[in-house]
């Protein structure tokens, strides 16, 4: 049986009183109530002041009626099946007392829904205003996770509630019970992290631990198709009209490194001679940017190919379906590492597939962005593909310490051979 008892800590003149919860031997709650006593007038026996005075008697029957109170409310949490721990304590405390009104934006569900609704107005660090569709709808589906996780826990979360064990508890839920890859809960984790965030800016309690918490990213296999394959499917002859459309679209895409949904609404409109110098010129749904890519002349064959326009018009959903076939027929099929749709589960399931079979349209910005890296300068690449940093575009890419090193070392035989035509200083050598 849980008990409900009053103490001190201290020898100090002016000691905090605590309210110890006990519900078990293993579970003991101690939180402040925020009346402090002199030590000679507190009666360790009985947790509690002795009565020399009116003052300590008001003391005496504010701290039972207190006691009272939270054993009302933990008989009536434990019905509910709403998890008593520390935080649940002080929040009691809290609220008999009224030192802290919450009111409907302290509820973390409640928040979230708040910041969702204020996307559409927020400025970001360049001075935009706004966020793109995608990123609404990726805030609106944490939230509903964030809705079934309370219902799974049968507790309502507030935002000073998002701990480090709250961080364990949704991780564990996100992976047992929503059966979300592991990349996917770790990008929801510093989601809702941000939105604590801004909680915060607006004067709502957070938790002392929210800067301790960290979202996460478990590399995954770069997959993007070379030079060489992107010249086997080119080549392919495809018997089905809709494949050849395809194919066209995907090789435009592999050779201009944009998104599919700034990809596949391109036309002729798109395109511009500045001073002699034809481009594409877009603006990318996701980050506002203006871009101006030099026509590739595989692009240039494609186009000419079909009377000056870009191939005919599709959705990004048959274009992954139908890509996937391109690359199959053309037999792409070396076995790499990869996550592919299971379809039982629906639920991405990391394994050896054939290479086709991970082809979707996310493929084509990242081909253009790991051909070409190398060849054309980094900053150059990022003008196209549009990321924000130099260190966002090689991880995206997947480069490394190592592969940084062979690059220099390469720069610097081509530039000793050059301006000397003797061999090169550094031999290059691949690792066993």
């Amino acid at each position: 049986m849980a008990t409900i008892k009053c103490l001190i800590q201290s020898n100090k003149a002016n000691a905090n009183i605590y309210v110890r919860l006990s519900i078990d031997r293993n579970n003991v709650y101690k939180r402040r109530t925020g009346y402090v006593v002199n030590p000679d007038n507190w009666s360790q026996k009985k947790g509690a002041p002795k009565p020399n005075d009116e003052s300590l008697k008001r003391l005496k029957t504010d701290l039972d009626d207190l006691c009272t109170k939270i054993e009302q409310k933990l008989n009536l949490a434990t019905a509910q099946s709403i998890e008593i721990n520390g935080n649940w304590l002080q929040d009691t405390i809290d609220e008999i007392l009224n030192k802290k009104k919450k009111t409907d934006l302290d509820r973390l569900s409640n928040y979230f829904q708040f910041y969702i609704d204020s996307l559409p107005n927020k400025v970001d660090s360049k001075g935009r205003r706004g966020v793109s569709k995608s990123t609404l709808t990726k805030y609106n589906t944490i939230l509903g996770k964030i809705k079934d996780f309370e219902k799974h826990q049968k507790k309502n979360y507030y935002v000073k509630d998002v701990d480090l064990k709250f961080r364990q508890d949704i991780i564990e839920y996100f992976t047992d019970v929503e059966n979300l890859a592991t990349n996917t809960t770790g990008r929801y984790i510093k989601f809702i992290k941000t939105v604590c965030y801004d909680a915060r800016k607006i004067g709502i309690e957070t938790n002392h631990q929210l800067d301790l918490i960290k979202g996460y990213t478990e590399k995954v296999p770069k997959i993007f198709l070379t030079f060489d394959e992107l010249e086997i499917i080119e080549r392919k002859k495809y018997i089905r009209a809709a494949l050849e459309n395809a194919r066209d679209w995907l090789i435009i895409g592999c050779y201009i490194g944009q998104r599919v949904s700034d990809l596949l609404v391109l036309t002729k409109e798109n395109i511009y001679n500045r001073n002699g110098l034809e481009l594409i010129e877009l603006t990318q749904r996701k980050t506002g940017k203006l871009v101006a890519i030099p026509l590739h002349p595989k692009v240039q064959e494609i186009l000419e190919r079909r009377n000056g326009n870009f191939p005919e018009k599709l959705s990004s959903q048959r274009f992954n379906e139908y890509i996937k076939d391109v690359a199959k027929l053309a037999e792409i099929n070396q076995m790499i590492e990869g996550s592919c749709l299971d379809k039982e589960t629906n639920r991405k399931k990391h394994g050896s597939y054939q290479k086709w079979e991970l082809v979707t349209s996310h493929i084509c910005r990242r081909s253009f962005a790991s051909n070409f890296y190398g060849t054309i300068p980094t900053a150059l690449l990022i003008s196209i593909t549009a990321h924000s940093t130099e260190k966002q575009f090689l991880e995206y890419i997947g480069k490394t310490t190592n592969d940084f090193a062979d690059q220099i070392a390469k720069y610097w035989n081509d530039a000793y051979i050059k301006a000397n035509e003797q061999p090169p200083m550094i031999v290059l050598k691949k690792a066993n």
